[in-house]
């Protein structure tokens, strides 16, 4: 593919790899989600909703619409909202299970829309690792233009994702990371959402990664200012690498230690070990932000 999509000369191609774990242990005291005991129901959504909003997020300058009136296909002109935009995203979604320890049903009704890699890993937790290294490696089927990693239960609502991340790569000439801060919903409607990613001990963070409010800021294509912070906590269960960061990355390695347990380093240290990551300030934190559809820390606030 020639040319580059941010210039509007052609869609931006996203190459998404997404592993996929579920197997309950009522003895797991690991709080993931992916082995909470009585759990199957909440993760059949999450993982539902999570891959509605991947393949939602692909979109062409012109789109069909049904005509109630004759029964007929009708063309629609190209949508003038934001005034400037990509001129379409092509969505390349895979899933990656191992065994039988996944929602088979749940992937059945997607099959038609994602790639799915049947794996047999003697630990499970190398799963995550052997979803990222796809997503790094050079695929026949063409050089994506957005790398995406994201854990099975997270959510994007917004139809601008792509857009925003390869805007602020292109902004930065490639030089740091955007992740988006991550919430989860509650039943108050007093505060519906509570974002899960506070502050952290900086200990593990490279010396090329010191947390900073008010870091850099830049104008997005709908004109609005935005703020954005060198993260006090970089973590959000997913990264995003242009092609030029991924080819980056695949010349100086990755690890799989470093950042909290192995699944936090597959999603966090991949891009931490090579570049700062910024997140929107917190004033714009709706600029980029993410759904973790399988809540977790909302119970820890309900027992403070």
């Amino acid at each position: 593919m020639s040319g580059s999509p941010v210039d509007g000369q052609r869609p931006a191609l996203v190459r998404v790899a997404i592993p996929h774990f579920y197997r309950p242990d009522e003895n797991d005291q690991s709080g993931y989600g992916s082995s909470r005991p009585d759990a199957a129901i909440f993760r059949a959504v999450a993982l539902a909703r999570c891959l509605g909003s991947v393949l939602s997020l692909a979109r062409q300058q012109k789109e069909q619409m049904l005509v109630i009136e004759d029964a007929s296909i009708a063309h629609t002109s190209q949508s003038q909202y934001l005034a400037r935009q990509l001129p379409g995203v092509v969505i390349d979604c895979h899933v990656f299970v191992t065994s039988t320890n996944y929602l088979q049903q749940e992937l059945k009704v997607f099959e038609n829309q994602i790639t799915v890699h049947q794996l047999q890993l003697d630990n499970p937790r190398r799963l995550p690792h052997a979803a990222r290294d796809f997503l790094l490696k050079d695929n026949a089927v063409g050089s994506a233009d957005l790398s995406l990693y994201l854990e099975d239960d997270l959510v994007i609502q917004d139809r601008l994702y792509v857009d925003k991340l390869l805007w602020f790569c292109e902004r930065t000439n490639h030089q740091i990371v955007l992740m988006p801060h991550r919430y989860e919903l509650s039943a108050d409607p007093v505060m519906p959402r509570f974002f899960v990613d506070g502050p952290m001990d900086p200990s593990p963070f490279p010396n090329h990664h010191q947390p900073e409010t008010a870091a850099a800021k830049g104008r997005f294509w709908d004109g609005q200012e935005i703020i954005f912070d060198i993260a006090s906590n970089p973590h959000s269960g997913s990264f995003a690498f242009s092609k030029e960061q991924r080819q980056h990355v695949v010349r100086g390695g990755v690890v799989d230690q470093g950042f909290v347990g192995d699944l936090e380093t597959v999603a966090t240290f991949t891009a931490l070990k090579h570049y700062p990551v910024m997140k929107p300030g917190w004033q714009h934190r709706d600029f980029l932000s993410i759904e973790h559809a399988h809540p977790s820390y909302i119970w820890i606030k309900n027992s403070l």
